[in-house]
């Protein structure tokens, strides 16, 4: 959502409201049906579980003041407490999927999650081109990052490596074609 949406509106102001939102592209929604579908079948003994913008996120900084609320593509949690009430607090894996239309709020979105006290491993995932950017925080919390342009896609918060084909599938999403080692399909940052 790039413009907040008042607390008490009409139908009428709702729908002008909506009309003004970007949409999310077909790749997109697929790509998010993917990743939730892949970890589901990860986590499914554990006491781990998934859920998708269903569900509002409110990340907590180490003196456990909220850093905002969001609606993240998906995200992880181990917490028991995070089955409970308006939002999840504790999640350790946050994927976000980009869409053409990047605004603020992904620029809010990345911030907080960068200073949750809770948050293992934050992802980003376009859309548009098969790309990825990982961050995660070493064991003296450190943050680090790493691009993807194939995979497979490490999630360590969750002990997952997920193949770039997996991540894409049924979708026409191209890859980047490197220009020094343009004929290396096998080409990885690993």
């Amino acid at each position: 959502m790039e413009q907040p949406l008042p607390e008490a509106i009409s139908l009428n102001d709702f729908l002008i409201w909506e009309s003004r939102q970007s949409e999310v592209s077909d790749e997109h929604a697929a790509i998010n049906a993917n990743l939730v579908r892949l970890i589901r079948e990860k986590l499914d003994a554990s006491p781990c579980f998934v859920r998708g913008t269903d569900r509002k996120l409110v990340p907590f900084d180490t003196n456990n003041v909220a850093l905002g609320s969001f609606y993240s593509d998906l995200f992880v949690s181990c917490s028991a407490q995070d089955r409970k009430g308006p939002a999840a607090h504790f999640p350790t894996l946050v994927i976000e999927i980009l869409s053409e239309h990047v605004g603020d709020e992904f620029t809010k979105k990345r911030d907080a999650y960068m200073q949750s006290a809770q948050i293992v491993e934050y992802v980003i995932i376009d859309s548009t081109r098969q790309y990825a950017i990982r961050y995660w925080w070493t064991a003296d919390r450190r943050l680090a990052a790493q691009d993807f342009y194939r995979g497979p896609l490490p999630l360590s918060a969750i002990d997952l490596r997920v193949p770039f084909d997996l991540i894409y599938a049924g979708t026409a999403v191209p890859f980047i074609v490197h220009p020094v080692h343009a004929d290396d399909q096998t080409l990885s940052p690993e």
